[in-house]
């Protein structure tokens, strides 16, 4: 018998295919299908007009081609298919009827055929899926890692103690896990940025070595489906925030309150099907279970999400959840990391109302920090958080001016991928 599948299942296959729209995708949803990774709506403000930058000055109106090169070829370069992934997303809100669960079935053919990469997902050899990364240029490298150092120079002018956290990616330095013919240089990329970040003394903490340091499986600290961390690897990295804090500039954060042991596990089993795993769909991979961990110990916050009109009050588990997205299971209708926090906001403040320290923390950051904050958030009396990346929808007004009228105890850049912090001061 032939191992090989017969001409003629694959021509209806292909036919299937073409007649429901697939043509255009290869691998994965129609755009119509995709979650949502950001789903809930944001009110429009205009954080240029809230936090304005100075007057333009020459070199801003006609930028030089760092700058240029920079807004070409960022998301490109370091963000890849990660950021795709995001932007994509965004727009899909419609299912069509039968097409999802013919796609299920095509992602089941491409896993009985032992298909393990397309253009956007690969699966690694020990199940996890993750995305190619290329190595980016040094010059867009170095314009990226100037927009932080300028920042750090002018915080550290005024006193206020800097950090920049480099989150892990999914695929581990010392165990890729890459199947043959595929390739990430992710890794290599963060190291060229974290070299020019200290050339520029700019203080950092390498998650990446924390994890190896303390002998944990870094493929466990993620989503099998999904980019992102689990919210117990985000309560671990907390915990490492707050202890290098502490040596570095002696700010005194309880990391007791940090610990495992003072929090309870709730699970919702096979609940998840992270960005990767909507594009090859649970036909070829199944979902991941979605742990939320909440504190043992009493508390009370306030959090509010202005470009939401969200003001809330009450203890950890009433304010740091989207309940309704939280406990409505839909694999692809939007994204249940989002639920922490409201997912990628522009700015959110959280106010500890048990806390008396007098620590203000301002945290400046990309989504993996969305599964920090809440903890971190038990050791301080405010931390806010700025979300930078994107222009339409995140915070693109002055980082200077916000931090002048907030008056932060300490800054926290914290990104799994280089960012361009702040454009108008790129040299």
């Amino acid at each position: 018998m032939r191992k090989d599948i017969p001409s003629t299942i694959l021509c209806i296959i292909v036919l299937l295919f073409l007649f429901l729209g697939g043509g255009s995708m290869i691998f994965g949803l129609s755009q119509s299908e995709k979650a949502d990774s950001d789903s809930l709506e944001n009110e429009t403000l205009d954080w240029r007009e809230r936090y304005p930058f100075p007057s333009e000055s020459p070199s801003q109106k006609q930028p030089s081609q760092a700058t240029k090169k920079v807004e070409e070829t960022q998301e490109a370069t370091y963000l890849s298919t990660v950021t795709e992934f995001q932007n994509e997303l965004d727009q899909q809100k419609e299912n069509l009827l039968g097409r999802q669960k013919f796609m299920e079935l095509w992602g089941a053919f491409r896993r009985v055929t032992h298909q393990t990469k397309t253009e956007e997902v690969v699966l690694l050899n020990n199940g996890y899926l993750t995305t190619t990364v290329p190595a980016t240029e040094e010059g867009v490298a170095t314009a990226i890692a100037d927009s932080v150092i300028a920042l750090s120079k002018e915080l550290q002018g005024k006193e206020i103690p800097v950090l920049y956290v480099q989150e892990p990616q999914k695929v581990c330095r010392y165990d890729d896990q890459m199947p043959p013919g595929a390739y990430s240089d992710i890794n290599w990329n963060l190291d060229m940025h974290l070299n020019l970040l200290e050339k520029g003394n700019v203080p950092t903490l390498d998650l990446r070595e924390s994890i190896h340091e303390d002998n944990l499986s870094h493929y466990d600290m993620f989503f099998r489906t999904d980019h992102h961390w689990k919210m117990s690897s985000g309560l671990w990295a907390s915990e490492k925030i707050a202890e290098e804090t502490n040596r570095r500039f002696g700010m005194d954060l309880d990391t007791s309150l940090l610990s495992a042991e003072k929090y309870r596990e709730v699970t919702y089993e096979n609940w998840y099907l992270g960005a990767q795993g909507r594009r090859v769909t649970r036909g070829y991979i199944s979902p991941d279970d979605f742990t939320i961990l909440l504190p043992t110990f009493p508390t009370d916050f306030r959090v509010q999400h202005p470009d939401k009109g969200i003001d809330t009050v009450g203890d950890f588990s009433q304010v740091m959840f989207c309940w309704d997205m939280l406990n409505t299971f839909d694999l692809y209708g939007h994204s249940t990391y989002e639920a922490i926090l409201y997912g990628n906001r522009p700015l959110t403040k959280i106010t500890n109302r048990q806390c008396d320290n007098g620590k203000k923390i301002l945290l400046i950051h990309d989504s993996y920090a969305t599964a920090v904050a809440p903890f971190l958030a038990t050791t301080c009396q405010e931390l806010h958080m700025i979300d930078v990346r994107k222009e339409n929808g995140n915070f693109n007004g002055n980082l200077s001016a916000y931090i002048d009228e907030f008056q932060p105890d300490l800054v926290l850049f914290s990104f799994c991928s280089p960012v361009n912090i702040d454009r108008s001061k790129v040299p």
